[in-house]
């Protein structure tokens, strides 16, 4: 029998198993770098396998190598991440969250899922594969500064040096037995804009007495946007949005002293994010010494843009061509979210993909839900992949 048709079969042996788990996961979400009772579970599959972990990785992580019966220098890492969302279930499952309020709404239960059921399927069929698997149970992948960033501080990548990493996704509303990815840039940075301006109150029916922040805001909102739509090429893809403007003070017959306007710039080019931060500061200052205003602008810089590396991602539509449960591989295109994986992706050659989960409304909602069944076809994919694509050299 084909180390696939293996992968396949036993996955579908331990589904009804993995499912128990997920099911567990989901209704015990916890929060970013919190995730205590999620990794004291984890441990509990792992101990109960036979499998050996080391734990405390950016708090709550958990990191192990499983080796397979034919020692080489080939090592590739798995990935999953283990936080929940700030939001409350609004769904009719017997096992919807018991924490109140706090939810598994981007699928991070199916992911550690999935890589558990990877490494059972690594562990049971170690004869038949080269090499090592490191799997990485990571926490705070929804909160600044990631917990991908803290992982590669602590060396997660290393001894010995992990070659290429793989990490998979949920995607609602693509079909149960399909998978997809985006070759090269993939996702987008994600940085956010906090910004300030202070200007002169007064009373609106004198406004040359005045400084009226929001007059100042006003335009430098339309001339950072017009800024942005100036400087993209074909080539080059970016988003640049404020969803938040809140003065300090301020009526009708009040002009307010200042104002606060967040928002978000997200890019598919990293030297572009770069040379844009320096221009939204530039016209920044431009605007407040043209209205003799005051402003502070500030980028707080969050993840990097996701690269799937090239070849990795034909050898991934290559592999898994002929897998079993695989009905199609769809090509997708590049996204403007984020994801800290993308920290992963600028050490080493990386892919990250996606599993069809089925119908849903889009994740990150309270009434985000998944086909189980995409579950067993997760595990045995990862699995798979983490056997058969090579390094680069």
């Amino acid at each position: 029998m084909s180390l696939e048709s293996k992968l396949y079969n036993l996955s579908l042996e331990f589904q009804e198993e993995l499912i128990e788990i997920r099911r567990h996961l989901h209704m015990h979400p916890e929060l970013s770098f919190k995730e205590y009772k999620t990794a004291e579970f984890i441990q509990s599959i792992l101990d109960k396998w036979g499998i050996k972990y080391s734990k405390n990785w950016a708090t709550t992580g958990i990191v192990g190598d499983i080796q397979s019966s034919h020692p080489s220098d080939r090592v590739v890492a798995l990935r999953a991440d283990m936080d929940a969302l700030l939001i409350r279930e609004d769904n009719n499952l017997a096992y919807c969250s018991m924490n109140d309020g706090i939810m598994h709404a981007c699928g991070h239960d199916v992911h550690m899922t999935c890589l558990l059921g990877a490494i059972k399927l690594l562990h049971e069929t170690k004869e038949n594969w080269n090499g090592s698997v490191r799997f990485i149970f990571q926490p705070g992948e929804e909160k600044l500064p990631g917990g991908a960033s803290i992982l590669l501080k602590e060396k997660v990548l290393a001894d010995p040096k992990v070659q290429f990493i793989i990490g998979q996704h949920v995607q609602p509303n693509m079909s149960v037995g399909n998978v997809g990815i985006c070759s090269g840039k993939a996702m987008a940075s994600c940085d956010e804009i906090y910004i300030r301006v202070i200007g002169k109150g007064g009373h609106a029916a004198m406004p040359h007495l005045a400084i009226n922040p929001i007059v100042v805001a006003s335009e430098l909102i339309l001339e950072l946007n017009e800024l942005l739509k100036n400087k993209l090429t074909p080539n080059i893809k970016a988003i640049l949005s404020f969803g938040k403007v809140n003065t300090n003070g301020g009526a009708t017959n009040i002009i307010p002293e200042e104002l606060l306007i967040e928002g978000t710039f997200r890019c598919l080019d990293e030297d572009f994010r770069n040379s844009f931060h320096n221009e939204m500061q530039n016209k920044a200052t431009s605007i407040a010494l043209k209205y003799g205003a005051k402003i502070e602008c500030n980028i707080e810089r969050g993840y990097p843009c996701l690269m799937n590396n090239e070849s990795l991602s034909q050898q991934f539509i290559e592999t898994l061509t002929n897998f079993p449960g695989i009905n199609e591989i769809e090509v997708l295109e590049p996204r403007m979210t984020s994801e800290d994986f993308s920290y992963y992706s600028q050490e080493i050659p990386a892919i990250f993909y996606r599993l069809g989960t089925g119908p849903s409304t889009n994740v990150h909602s309270s009434q985000f839900v998944v086909n189980e069944e995409s579950i067993a076809k997760g595990a045995a994919v990862m699995a798979f992949l983490a056997t058969q694509l090579k390094p680069i050299t």
